[in-house]
């Protein structure tokens, strides 16, 4: 048996019936420490020690010999204190005590007791060892040891059999029962797992959102304090309208800023249109759209706003254009979004942003392009129809 497999502790009931909590809720998954019942608990692996009076059964049809009950008592003793180190034994120490129990009863069978009691509880405290085919061939090898013992000393059957056939009972039962436990734990560790994974989405997906909301309004607030800034001196009422509207730009980022962290940004494609033409506008930019935002599904507009909110970004941050260019167009196989500009062909760098929008899409079942060249860029969103925001 190896070192690291380990096993739940408990006693074990006699002849009456078998258990499956013959082992108690020690907990002794493969590399799990052993966790103590408190005794004060219901299901400590002591209760089963009930069952240990029917040890004496026998000796109310037969009475023993005085060296007999000598020695019974002595070796009850001896189960005794292997019993309660087991309760926190797991592995191969764990087997070691189940094995000495095992061999008490051997020498138990020349008192004329009931000495398959001690048997069963043998058996059970291998039941719940790892891997289950351990468990299992220990508990054959603990009930064939005994089938021999008894043949060969010619015990009175009516002692020996019921019991072997409970320690067999028994210790698959707890075989079963360490099975189940083992998957409940992997169930558990699974839900721990996508409650992480679902956190961590939840964190990428503001993240996004937030890089894809600041970006756009916090470059349309600098480029338009840049223009009050210069507007000051000689057009103080002009100066004064692109400070309300910075105002206005700082009011609205705070409020989508909000919306994105209880994730609903509501974001719509045609929305967003209207948006960036306003703030390419701002920076100098001419926009050219064509298509038709309002008959695209909610959900794929959605997707597509915030690709749009992301290349637009990068159009008035990056391109040095005069011309933006976006085209929607219904493909057989869903939707298409082009960004074009005729900048230098750097309105769109490899980083978070594009890393971000890539993701997005990704997760909605489209795929992203884009192409860089001395005249200029082009970014291509692909959406299948239907897709999820």
């Amino acid at each position: 048996m190896k070192q690291d497999e380990t096993m739940e502790t408990s006693g074990t009931p006699a002849h009456p019936q078998p258990s499956v909590n013959a082992i108690g809720e020690l907990g002794a998954g493969k590399g799990r420490p052993v966790k103590p019942i408190p005794w004060s608990k219901l299901d400590h692996p002591a209760i089963w020690l009930a069952y240990l009076p029917l040890f004496f059964i026998p000796w109310f049809i037969e009475r023993p010999s005085l060296t007999q009950m000598i020695a019974a008592t002595a070796g009850l003793v001896l189960f005794l204190a292997l019993y309660f180190a087991a309760f926190k034994a797991t592995g191969r120490r764990l087997t070691m005590l189940a094995v000495a129990t095992l061999l008490i009863s051997f020498a138990l069978a020349f008192t004329g007791s009931n000495w398959t009691v001690i048997t069963i509880y043998a058996a059970a405290m291998v039941g719940n060892l790892r891997p289950p085919r351990h468990a299992a061939i220990l508990v054959g090898s603990f009930a064939v040891a005994t089938c021999v013992l008894a043949f060969v000393t010619r015990q009175p059957v009516i002692f020996w059999v019921f019991g072997v056939f409970l320690a067999i009972m028994v210790g698959a039962a707890n075989i079963s029962r360490a099975a189940l436990e083992d998957k409940n734990q992997a169930l558990a560790e699974s839900r721990d797992e996508v409650r992480q994974l679902a956190a961590a989405a939840e964190r990428e997906r503001i993240g996004r959102d937030l890089h894809d909301l600041l970006g756009r309004t916090l470059t349309l607030i600098a480029i338009k304090a840049d223009l009050a800034a210069k507007l000051s001196d000689r057009d103080s009422d002009e100066a004064r309208k692109e400070m309300r509207e910075i105002a206005a730009a700082a009011r609205q980022g705070l409020a989508d800023v909000r919306s994105a962290v209880n994730g609903m940004t509501g974001a719509t494609l045609s929305r967003e249109l209207a948006t960036s033409q306003a703030a390419l506008s701002v920076a100098g930019i001419r926009c050219k759209i064509e298509g038709d935002a309002d008959r695209i599904d909610p959900g794929s507009s959605a997707v597509l706003a915030m690709a749009l909110r992301e290349a637009i970004t990068n159009v008035i941050r990056h391109s040095g254009a005069s011309l933006c260019e976006i085209i929607l167009k219904q493909q057989p196989g869903g939707l298409e979004m082009t960004v074009s500009d005729n900048g230098h062909g750097e309105a769109v760098r490899a980083g978070g942003g594009i890393s971000g929008l890539r993701s997005r899409l990704g997760a909605a079942g489209g795929d992203l392009a884009v192409r860089g060249t001395s005249e200029g860029t082009r970014l291509v969103a692909r959406l299948p129809q239907g897709a999820a925001a």
